[in-house]
């Protein structure tokens, strides 16, 4: 039924009158990438064995979730 009364308020042309509210009970702050058995914070960059090689990646929020962003660039050589 929330998603009709978002609709009806898209519908009615007001956009002052359309408030999404937060999942209750919901922490921003647990939002993190896992890779390799450990937990990254969001805007963390680690190196991630990919199918053209090792590249860097970071994690952040994509279509609000959590996920890896793959770089071209390869990983530096240490």
């Amino acid at each position: 039924m929330p998603g009709i009364l978002v609709f009806l308020a898209l519908m009615s042309g007001d956009p002052a009158n359309v408030q999404l509210a937060q999942a209750p009970g919901h922490n921003p702050l647990d939002c993190y990438c896992r890779a390799e058995g450990r937990f990254y914070a969001e805007g963390e960059t680690i190196c991630l064995k990919t199918a053209d090689g090792p590249r860097l990646a970071q994690c952040d929020m994509a279509i609000n979730v959590m996920s890896w962003i793959i770089s071209p660039k390869p990983c530096p050589v240490t």
